[in-house]
């Protein structure tokens, strides 16, 4: 039953206004709006706890691409899917369904506002239904994807201050160095050991895991910023996230000329450049120039 792509005419004949709406609500579960929510707390609201949910959806997006590749099930049929939706991997778990649980939860977790969780459970909904509703996933992939989120929740929730205190008894470097042997071997793997067609590359993941964990690690060492600006002026943490958000999406997209996804290795460097600039270099920047 749940494999029947038909349940996607089922909710287009009964939601027939609902295209463009729908459009929308997918793209809200797009990497963009994940890295312009991540880098915007972290630069102007509140340093650690943006960090934890970032960490929190890299566990996600490695469990979701790691899950597709072992299962390996193909997409709906073409014929079912809406114009100009590109979905380049496998079907199941949907991604979209599993990270917007595990970031968006996490997110209410941090806030501790009800009104956050509810608004939470709302769009992980609408994220999961816009996929069947565009002809790109079965209702089994969205319903794997909640499942699975909501046990990354859970796990960050319940065993994150327990997995904090044993970090802190040992090295600090010992996580993210961890972390980069995940993105490296995961590329490794993907690029010679499991070769994938180039639209469905680790380039994105791996990058992103390596930069970030590299990104937060120099940043403690080195920088150290503080998100009060030390006036209180609370407009320079406008103005810093506005050109910080300027810099990483123009280096996301701009550097796919010279770093396109098609080569793995080149696409990492891209993403990897794109998490240096958001954790280390705008830091940098924005501490020397008092914002």
């Amino acid at each position: 039953m749940f494999f029947d792509p038909e349940i996607t005419n089922v909710l287009r004949n009964a939601l027939p206004w609902a295209e463009s709406f729908f459009r929308i609500i997918t793209d809200l579960g797009s990497e963009t709006i994940y890295v312009v929510i991540v880098l915007t707390g972290f630069w102007a609201y509140k340093k650690k706890e943006s960090m934890q949910v970032a960490f929190m959806l890299l566990a996600s997006v490695l469990t979701s691409y790691w899950l597709k590749v072992a299962i390996a099930n193909p997409r709906p049929p073409l014929s079912y899917r809406l114009p100009g939706i590109d979905t380049p991997n496998y079907s199941t778990p949907s991604g979209h369904a599993l990270n917007s649980t595990a970031f968006f939860g996490g997110i209410a977790v941090k806030a501790r506002r009800w009104w956050l969780t509810l608004a939470a459970a709302l769009l992980s909904i609408l994220i999961g239904v816009s996929r069947v509703y565009l002809g790109v996933h079965y209702l089994e992939d969205i319903l794997l994807g909640w499942g699975v989120g909501i046990v990354i929740l859970l796990a960050f929730v319940y065993a994150g201050p327990s997995v904090e205190q044993f970090l802190s008894e040992h090295k600090e470097e010992a996580p993210y160095i961890v972390l980069l042997l995940v993105g490296f071997v995961g590329l490794v793997i993907c690029a010679y050991l499991l070769p994938l067609p180039p639209d469905d590359n680790f380039g994105l993941t791996g990058g992103l895991t390596m930069g970030m964990a590299l990104g937060v690690l120099l940043e403690k060492k080195f920088i150290d910023f503080s998100v009060e600006p030390h006036d209180g002026q609370k407009w320079r943490l406008v103005v810093r996230v506005i050109v910080g958000l300027v810099l990483v999406i123009g280096a996301m997209l701009g550097l796919s000329s010279f770093l396109p996804s098609e080569d793995i290795w080149l696409r990492a460097v891209r993403y990897g450049l794109v998490a240096l600039i958001g954790t280390v270099i705008w830091l940098f920047i924005f501490k020397k120039v008092n914002l």
